[in-house]
């Protein structure tokens, strides 16, 4: 069968959608900077915006401030898992902030488009993403997030339904991944027969995504590392730049289609989950991947079980 990719070279790898010439490419550990000119591009058109569309620049900031390390705080844990930051978002603006649930699901959206969007060109800069797999992964993920925003529409007895029981599933596989995840073990490119189940993954990960703001990245890395045994590096990456698409296209079909995004508190979120979202490397390599996952795993199964009792007692 030949490959559904076009080769970048005649030499090279065929049988795979990733590697490279004479067969797979050592990933790249090369380091890239926290700080860069799109970051002070990034800060100088928020303020200027803020000052351009707020009434009251000064009271917006005064009662939203908070919100900002709630953005860093999930765009650090999306980026390391690649489930994305409404493992945090949702549960803290339902249950602390009181946000009605799609409200919540909405600034979700909307501060991984922008956090998971930091995050992937980090992984792009460290140059283990295989791009050449999004021609097989992008279909499947625009279908899937399509018929959860316009087929089979996001609502609060829906999310509140869903998340438990996808948070805990979410938090076990973490678990999993990480006992798995030994790089000098594994593969450093997608193989041929991954295309099709690649492509119901995205899918089904692009549904529940937009549903319940989680799922693509994290569906996707688990194929692709525990039943491909693709480097977890390459894995990761992969889902967090699918994630970042996802999000930025639910955010466009909530802001032109389904009644907008509040803005108001999703600019706030935001900002933070840019920094957040470049500072997850760092994170991740002061700490084992096995602290990580556990960490990110209690908050999930935590997360999941208190929606499953909420759900429960709310019937």
């Amino acid at each position: 069968m030949s490959s559904p990719l076009p080769a970048g070279n005649e030499a090279a790898h065929v049988g795979a959608l990733g590697g490279g010439a004479g067969g797979p490419r050592p990933l790249s550990d090369r380091h890239f900077r926290y700080l860069s000119p799109w970051l002070a591009v990034f800060v100088a058109i928020w303020i200027v915006g803020l000052l351009v569309l707020a009434p009251n620049a000064a009271a917006l900031v005064r009662d939203n401030w908070v919100f900002i390390p709630i953005g860093a705080a999930g765009a650090i844990l999306g980026n390391i898992s690649a489930v994305g930051g409404g493992i945090v978002f949702i549960p803290t603006m339902i249950f602390l902030f009181h946000f009605p649930p799609v409200a919540a699901l909405k600034i979700a959206l909307a501060t991984q488009s922008l956090g998971m969007t930091s995050g992937a060109i980090g992984w792009l800069q460290k140059k283990v993403v295989p791009l050449r797999a999004l021609r097989i992964a992008l279909p499947g993920l625009l279908l899937g997030s399509s018929i959860s925003s316009f087929v089979i529409h996001p609502s609060a007895l829906l999310l509140k339904a869903l998340f438990g029981p996808v948070s805990i599933l979410l938090g076990c596989l973490t678990l999993v991944l990480a006992r798995r995840a030994r790089p000098e073990a594994m593969r450093t490119d997608i193989p041929e027969d991954a295309r099709w189940p690649l492509l119901l993954a995205a899918m089904l990960g692009g549904a529940i995504t937009g549903w319940i703001a989680i799922g693509e990245g994290e569906l996707v890395a688990a194929l692709l590392l525990l039943v491909y045994r693709v480097d977890p590096r390459m894995a990761i990456g992969f889902g967090v730049v699918l994630l970042s698409i996802n999000s930025i296209f639910l955010t466009l079909a909530h802001q032109l289609f389904l009644g907008g995004i509040p803005w108001d508190y999703a600019a706030f979120t935001g900002l933070g989950a840019v920094f957040g979202a470049r500072l997850a490397p760092w994170v991740s390599r002061r700490f084992s991947p096995r602290t990580l996952s556990t960490l990110f795993a209690a908050v999930a199964i935590g997360d999941g079980a208190i929606f499953i009792l909420q759900y429960f007692l709310a019937r």
